[in-house]
């Protein structure tokens, strides 16, 4: 009797193990929204800080607390191969702008600021805080609207603009990131606006010019038209389309689709070493 009992329990505890198991994709593949332990498991080079995901570099600065889970603190270093130096960064995130030390995975980092002017330093707030104008801010834009620092592109839809304080909004921070053709919000005059020149097809026939999307928030199998729409860092060169940053390698002929030359930038960035040969 209690052998077969025993029987019983073994069958039983076998299939709750097998259930609930759930295989680790290898380093550099896993999708966003896919469970990860560190950057290095996604494609996109980042892990989200409080949700254990993959994301977006760029959208995981204002939604998931940066990138980094498991470790300390938060970081954007995929925004800044984006982006570059200066990339959005959440709060905890220290950005080469003088930012205090980052928070836990539970988010309890930086505290935004609640008085009507940031108690901070020029230039240091982060964003959510409090700020009277974009000098302020980190990230270099003060939300038209909301009155707390933003990310200089996702601010142009979201925020009315930078420039809270001024008689009118404003995209400078976005230009610095996105150069003169940077988004624009309804009533920002954007002096250079005019419409960038079409992408090379590199050989792609039939590929998409561009993702219609903000900058860095194009997932993997989306049309692209360059690397900056990606949310990997990573047009695929053969293919026009958002690719992990080194699958690419072997599959699409490198990143940098609307480029001369294919790369590997983001590949790199993945890995903080050489990565493969294009």
């Amino acid at each position: 009797m209690f052998q077969k009992l025993a029987i019983v329990l073994a069958f039983l505890f076998i299939n709750a193990v097998t259930s609930t198991y759930v295989p680790r994709a290898a380093p550099g593949t896993q999708f966003i929204t896919g469970p990860c332990q560190s950057d290095a498991d996604c494609a996109s080079g980042c892990c989200g800080f409080n949700s254990g995901k993959c994301a977006g570099a760029v959208i995981a600065q204002e939604r998931d607390g940066g990138c980094g889970f498991g470790d300390a603190s938060p970081n954007n270093r995929a925004a800044q191969a984006i982006q570059g130096p200066n990339a959005e960064a959440a709060p905890g995130v220290n950005n080469n702008a003088g930012a205090a030390a980052g928070s836990n995975n539970a988010g309890n980092g930086a505290a935004a600021g609640t008085s009507p002017a940031p108690a901070v330093a020029p230039g240091t707030q982060f964003i959510t805080g409090a700020c009277t104008s974009d000098a302020d801010c980190a990230s270099g834009c003060c939300g038209f609207n909301s009155g707390k620092c933003a990310g200089a592109v996702i601010a142009q839809e979201r925020d009315g603009g930078c420039g809270f304080g001024d008689a009118s909004p404003n995209n400078r921070a976005a230009q610095a990131i996105q150069g003169p053709n940077a988004e624009a919000a309804p009533g920002v005059n954007n002096n250079t606006a005019s419409a960038p020149a079409p992408a090379a097809n590199n050989g792609a026939a039939g590929a998409a010019a561009g993702s219609g999307k903000p900058p860095g928030t194009q997932f993997i199998t989306g049309a692209c038209g360059s690397d900056a729409d990606c949310a990997s860092g990573c047009c695929g060169f053969n293919s026009g389309k958002c690719a992990g940053a080194i699958i690419a390698q072997e599959r699409d002929g490198g990143c940098g689709f609307g480029d001369a030359q294919p790369n590997d930038n983001a590949a790199k960035a993945l890995r903080g070493r050489r990565a493969l040969p294009i």
